[in-house]
């Protein structure tokens, strides 16, 4: 990879769109028709609406319409992008960090196989008294503890442009 920006990270992450992070993402009622221009499905979810995750315009943690992304896709930057557009941390750390999410994320399917996205379900899981194994359990945390720590933001949601 050539590029050290903050659109090279997302590309090269996608965390926020495998569903990893998020079971939604809201869409104002006036970008609805840019969703589905884009063949993005916009649902009601707890009565707002949303578009649900992991985003069907997703291959292989590569985004096929990054250029074109609808409003509420741009709007989102995570801690570690931020993180980065600040120079807190350089591209290859910051390259080095979504590998950690991601190897962690495995260790998590491997203690808990079952449908994705992983984290969101076995989190579902472990709040309904439904997650028994040990190893899921401590998956689940370190897992939760690194995006934490490294992926989602301290203080709230972070938008940009």
């Amino acid at each position: 990879m050539t590029g050290q920006g903050l659109s090279d990270l997302c590309v090269e992450c996608g965390l926020c769109c495998d569903g990893s992070l998020f079971r939604f993402l809201p869409v104002e009622p006036t970008e609805v028709d840019t969703y589905r221009a884009l063949a993005l499905p916009v649902v009601t979810q707890s009565g707002r609406l949303a578009m649900p995750l992991p985003c069907a315009r997703l291959e292989a943690r590569c985004c096929t319409i990054y250029k074109q992304r609808p409003p509420g896709c741009r709007a989102f930057v995570c801690h570690l992008g931020r993180r980065l557009e600040l120079g807190d941390v350089g591209f290859p750390e910051a390259l080095t960090i979504v590998h950690e999410a991601r190897r962690r994320l495995d260790v998590l399917r491997a203690a808990a196989p079952g449908p994705e996205p992983v984290l969101q379900r076995v989190t579902s899981e472990g709040a309904r008294g439904a997650l028994t194994s040990e190893a899921a359990w401590t998956a689940l945390e370190a897992t939760h503890a690194w995006l934490d720590e490294h992926i989602h933001w301290p203080e709230g949601p972070q938008t940009g442009v």
